[in-house]
């Protein structure tokens, strides 16, 4: 194990920082662009995101904080739902498409017309107007179809409908259109949006449930000290193929007192008094439950920072029933050498990782758990190393973690549906059971090192290198996260208009072990991701092309969901 550490630090340092970006992906949810860490997408309603440097053995969408409280709360481990956050002054248009290569489709899937497979499309078109005496609109639509082919027929059993989106029969994950107004003069900020969506949902049972908002509305007002967020849907749920419906009327949001940022480096220290809250009203044959049909979350953000390397920060909160907190302590030394050094401590203890969530899914006769009895606690130490010289930059991480009460999945029983797609007979699996936990200490040391040439504004060329080793009771985690990692990238600014990005990335194997009877291993591998932009800047207006996933092989990377495949997208913005 020595030796892996010492091959790991070398190769990171030897590879030719902080600074590095990685491509940017087409649209919220799809993070399997990032490399440092176990990004397992299934669509761009779920993804298990996890970085190398975050600690614990759950995804970063799990956890629920006071940053959080504008997220869609939905189940313990749902992640990736659609933003409805406006955007600045401007108007944009994406469209995007999987590849492959169709003289090979043609014969193997019977035609074109046959599969669709590359008729897997995202689509995205929206404007923010400019401020007139304080008032603007704005308007979005954002359809994503990707890893939606290869279920698409076990999925339209459920829903009997080849209109289950605002636009087109593919049967996309995700489909949004919404609409508003808003007033906004310095610190004062209001809004009204309006829309319709279809969501389809990974439950804990791994099945995938279909979701129509019609409508959704959604209010925010921020000021100075005040900020507060009001949203209200109504949700059809349809289960049993079609054959039963589920409605629920749900009032969710936030409201909190304090300014927007905790974490101010000028500033003594900073408080945020904050309640977050959920109420629903739940009619027909639904799939899940709120047990009590609200749940009211008061919590305390705080910040302390006593010198001006020495800082504090975190939450509490408790709903009465469950509570969470969490809070760290950073240290940052004088540079020496002209090395800037950190240290630091983080803390999350808990009884459980989103006390917003429901509590119960019904899956058949079956009842599933989704609370347990019990406290979470996560420690993580680190240091941080970093140096930045006339051309080159370097820095290295250093973490320990260990966790005791890790949230898990008990399973009881599994069972199979075997279903003939466009790929020809594939294998689904669902699961029976409660929320459980690991009673037992989880340890973790992991390492990060990073390197960087920097050629004046013009090119940056940067590699990171990462390993993370986890000793436990491995066979109860949900998710085995990769073990390692290396990104490597350049980026080109050629004549201030035109920007030439690109990223190779390599993870090493993950695995799920819960939610098929034999462990599901992620074959890790090489992956390549591009982009290239032109600016405009006499008109305002930027255009981009990107590929995702270039050279990286087709694969499953979540039990039940879709293949992970080469895409390619396009935008055009134009910013007022």
């Amino acid at each position: 194990m020595i030796k892996q550490m010492k091959f790991w630090m070398m190769l990171g340092t030897l590879t030719v920082v902080s600074a590095f970006a990685d491509v940017a992906p087409e649209t919220e949810g799809m993070q399997d662009t990032r490399y440092d860490g176990t990004f397992l997408t299934a669509s761009p309603t779920f993804v298990y995101d996890r970085s190398s440097q975050m600690g614990g053995i759950h995804s970063e969408s799990e956890e629920w904080s006071p940053t959080k409280v504008r997220d869609r709360l939905l189940y313990n481990r749902v992640s990736g739902i659609p933003s409805w956050t406006p955007r600045e002054p401007s108007v944009w248009m994406s469209v995007g498409n999987e590849t492959g290569d169709m003289m090979y489709q043609d014969p193997r899937y019977g035609g074109w017309g046959s599969c669709c497979i590359n008729g897997t499309p995202m689509l995205e078109a929206g404007f923010r107007s400019k401020s007139y005496s304080g008032i603007w609109t704005t308007a979005r639509y954002f359809q994503v179809d990707h890893y939606s082919s290869s279920n698409g027929k076990v999925r339209r059993k459920m829903v009997k409908r080849v209109d289950y989106s605002i636009f087109g029969e593919n049967l996309p994950y995700q489909s949004t259109a919404y609409a508003g107004v808003g007033y906004s003069v310095g610190s004062f900020d209001v809004s009204l949006l309006a829309g319709h969506e279809y969501l389809w949902i990974f439950a804990e049972s791994g099945r995938w449930l279909p979701v129509e908002y019609k409508p959704r509305a959604e209010a925010r007002f921020d000021s100075k000290y005040v900020h507060a967020n009001m949203v209200f849907e109504n949700a059809e749920y349809t289960i049993l193929a079609g054959e039963q419906m589920g409605n629920r009327k749900e009032v969710n949001g936030s409201i909190k007192l304090g300014e927007d940022t905790i974490a101010q480096k000028k500033k003594l220290w900073n408080l945020g008094l904050g309640v977050a809250f959920r109420a629903v009203d739940d009619s027909g044959a639904m799939p899940v439950e709120l047990k009590e049909d609200y749940v009211v979350f008061p919590y305390l953000e705080y910040s302390l920072r006593p010198t001006d390397r020495l800082s504090l920060a975190g939450y509490v909160g408790t709903s009465g029933r469950e509570f969470a907190s969490k809070d760290s302590v950073n240290l940052e030394f004088p540079e020496f050498a002209s090395v800037q050094t950190n240290i630091g401590f983080k803390n999350h203890v808990a009884s459980t990782l989103n006390p917003l969530s429901d509590d119960y899914e019904y899956f058949n006769s079956d009842t599933i758990h989704l609370r347990v009895d019990g406290v979470m606690q996560l420690h993580r130490a680190y240091l941080d190393l970093r140096n930045r010289f006339e051309y080159f930059g370097l820095g290295m991480n250093f973490s320990g973690w260990f966790e005791k009460g890790a949230e898990t999945f008990d399973v009881e029983s599994f069972s199979v549906d075997s279903a003939n797609t466009y790929y020809g007979k594939q294998r689904f699996s669902y699961r029976t059971g409660d929320v459980g936990r690991i009673d037992s200490w989880i340890k973790a040391i992991s390492g990060e090192a990073e390197a960087a040439f920097y050629y004046k504004k013009m090119f940056t060329l940067s590699a990171r290198a990462g390993f993370e080793r986890i000793d436990g009771d491995e066979e109860r985690f949900e998710v085995n996260p990769v073990e390692e990692w290396l990104t490597i990238g350049a980026n080109w600014n050629l004549w201030d208009h035109f920007q030439v990005k690109h990223t190779w990335g390599y993870r090493s194997d993950a695995r799920w072990n819960l939610r098929t009877e034999v462990p599901y291993v992620v074959k890790g591998g090489w992956y390549w991701d591009a982009s290239l932009s032109q600016n405009f800047p006499e008109y305002g207006i930027t255009l981009t092309g990107t590929i995702l996933h270039a050279i990286g092989e087709t694969r499953v990377l979540v039990p039940n969901g879709g293949f992970d495949r080469t895409r390619f997208w396009c935008n055009i913005l134009k910013k007022f």
